[in-house]
Formats: structure tokens, C-alpha cells, sequence
């Protein structure tokens, strides 16, 4: 079972590889969004912070917090926010095209075990942050949190039946 968990890692880490050095000379070009459109991170990102506030905005009001409990709702919102630096680093295109196939894998590798354990990191902070949040909730606001903090498909799941 081990030999085949192994061998389709390495299939799966030689397939990216491959097709990302397909894509390096694709990726010369700015990236479209929309309607042909540059992408705009930085808007994007914006539109983001938007929702995700209307969203926080929207959860606050129906949880009905008590005076007490204000402190853990405020120290949850600021653990929840999306850090200003990028959890994931950036590939260096340039530096890769000037390596071998196995060396440029190597690094690619290296880069993902490094993104990938930032980005556990994160989900650990968050999920203590919301942990530590929820123990502070009456049963009936553990009710409302849990429906309210349902992925958004499920919501609609849920009300369409």
C-alpha cells in the first residue's frame, strides 16, 4: 500500500513538473480575467475583504453577543483576517528555467513542502481562534455559528430542499 501512496506521488510530482514546464513560456503572458480583462489582484482582493466583512457584519448581528463576550468576538475577527504578506511563495520562473528537469522538480518540491506547511500553520491558528471563540458561545449561538459558518454551498444546498 506504501510502494502505491509513493509511486502516485511521484507520478503526481513528475506530471506537475512536466506540465509546469509546458506552461513556463505561457506564463510570459500578464494573466486575463473576466471579458478579457487583466487580473487585478489587488481589486480582487478588496472585493474580498468586502465580503468577507458583510459576512462577519451579518454573523455578529444574528449571534446576539453579550458585552462579555465582545473581547473574544474582536480577538476572533482579527485572528480570522487574511494576513497582509502572502501565505504562499512565489516560483520563481527564471531561476527554474535555468535548471535541469530533476533540479527544477527538487525545487518545486522544496517550495511546496514549505508552502504547504505555512498554509497548516494558518489553518491551526484559525481553527484554535475559532475554537477558542466558540467555547465562549451560549448553546444557542453555537447553534446559529454552526449554520452560519456552514460552507456557502451547503447553504444553498439547504435551501433549495
Amino acid at each position: 500500500m506504501n510502494r502505491l501512496i509513493t509511486t502516485r506521488f511521484a507520478l503526481s510530482v513528475l506530471l506537475a513538473g512536466t506540465a509546469l514546464t509546458a506552461l513556463l513560456p505561457a506564463q510570459a503572458q500578464p494573466m486575463m480575467g473576466e471579458m478579457g480583462m487583466q487580473h487585478d489582484e489587488g481589486r480582487m482582493h478588496e472585493r474580498m475583504v468586502k465580503h468577507w466583512e458583510k459576512r462577519q457584519a451579518e454573523l455578529k448581528a444574528k449571534l446576539h453577543l453579550a458585552g462579555a463576550q465582545e473581547p473574544a468576538w474582536m480577538a476572533f475577527v482579527q485572528s480570522m483576517k487574511v494576513p497582509a504578506n502572502r501565505l504562499v511563495h512565489p516560483i520563481d520562473r527564471e531561476a527554474l528555467a535555468k535548471l535541469s528537469t530533476p533540479e527544477r522538480m527538487d525545487k518545486m518540491n522544496a517550495l511546496h513542502e514549505v508552502n504547504l506547511a505555512t498554509m497548516q500553520a494558518h489553518v491551526k491558528q484559525r481553527t484554535e481562534a475559532t475554537r477558542t471563540f466558540y467555547n465562549q458561545l451560549s448553546v444557542e449561538q453555537q447553534k446559529v455559528f454552526d449554520a452560519e459558518t456552514l460552507p456557502e454551498h451547503s447553504r444553498w444546498k439547504s435551501k433549495a430542499n
